[in-house]
């Protein structure tokens, strides 16, 4: 052959554009975000668990959808286990709000375990415009329309939404609707995928169901369902992060005689915990 490159991987063309996509491309560590998914709570107490359990379990939160503007649907609620992509010294603000007890995890064990950056949407651009017309015409076909082909059309609209949030919005938390930044907080998400599992547990929360009693009653189902769970090793543990000195015995001493390890893995655990208190004053 002359000098013309011989390309063996598939190529999406658009006009005079080329997407060559690569199988069994390696992780490409990050430069400018995080290496790490950060989960945060309120108690000390819940890292315990996450640390016995070797796993995270999801939980059902609602998510308001007044932005994509679907009659007759204003909130969702589904199973989800959350992280965030920031930085250690850009952290202050996201654990005032949701906890200063967190655990920091390989983004590439985050990557494999198949947890998914979501999908900020600007409520002027026409995705979003486009998306909310698709979302109501799927929900307005007969039964008839909805075989076959068009179901699946449908899991891959409702798979869509579940990734998706808008740039700002309003959040339950605490049984209370606050105003937040959504795109501050680098979102990513574990969805368990329940249709493979033995529950009978469902995606989504009825709609009469709707309320913080119905979301509890759900999430304690799901704990109880170990193959639904985020599985993890300590080895996938980068950081452990307690609020103060106190918390930080506390969870030493808990490492040491509750958790079921080598003690030189143990010993890599407690060097992984980071004090927030003492963090704060370098940031």
């Amino acid at each position: 052959m002359d000098n013309a490159q011989v390309i063996k991987e598939p190529i999406l063309s658009f006009g005079e554009s080329q997407i060559i996509f690569h199988e069994n491309d390696g992780y490409v560590p990050p430069e400018q975000s995080a290496n790490v998914l950060f989960n945060f709570m309120k108690n000390l107490d819940y890292l315990k668990l996450i640390l016995t359990d070797k796993a995270m379990v999801p939980r059902y939160y609602e998510e308001t959808l007044n932005y994509l503007n679907i009659v007759n649907i204003k909130s969702i609620a589904f199973p989800m286990t959350c992280f965030c992509d920031i930085h250690l010294n850009k952290l202050v603000p996201h654990m005032s709000f949701y906890g200063h007890f967190g655990i920091g995890l390989n983004k590439e064990w985050g990557i494999k375990k198949g947890i998914q950056p979501i999908h900020y949407i600007n409520v002027e651009s026409h995705l979003k415009h486009d998306f909310s017309r698709i979302f109501e015409y799927a929900l307005n076909l007969s039964a008839e329309e909805k075989s076959g082909l068009n179901n699946e059309y449908d899991d891959f609209l409702l798979t869509n939404l579940l990734y998706m949030k808008p740039l700002n919005g309003k959040m339950l938390r605490n049984e209370k609707y606050e105003e937040r930044n959504f795109h501050d907080e680098r979102e990513w998400r574990y969805i368990p995928k329940l249709s493979e599992s033995s529950t009978d547990l469902p995606l989504l929360v009825p709609p009469e169901q709707l309320n913080p009693k119905a979301y509890n009653i759900y999430s304690n189902g799901l704990r109880r369902c170990q193959d639904l769970w985020l599985k993890l090793d300590y080895k996938n543990i980068k950081y452990l992060i307690v609020k103060g000195e106190e918390d930080r015995k506390e969870l030493i001493s808990f490492i040491e005689t509750e958790i079921s390890a080598e003690t030189i893995e143990k010993h890599i655990l407690i060097s992984k915990i980071l004090v927030f208190d003492e963090l704060k004053e370098d940031w």
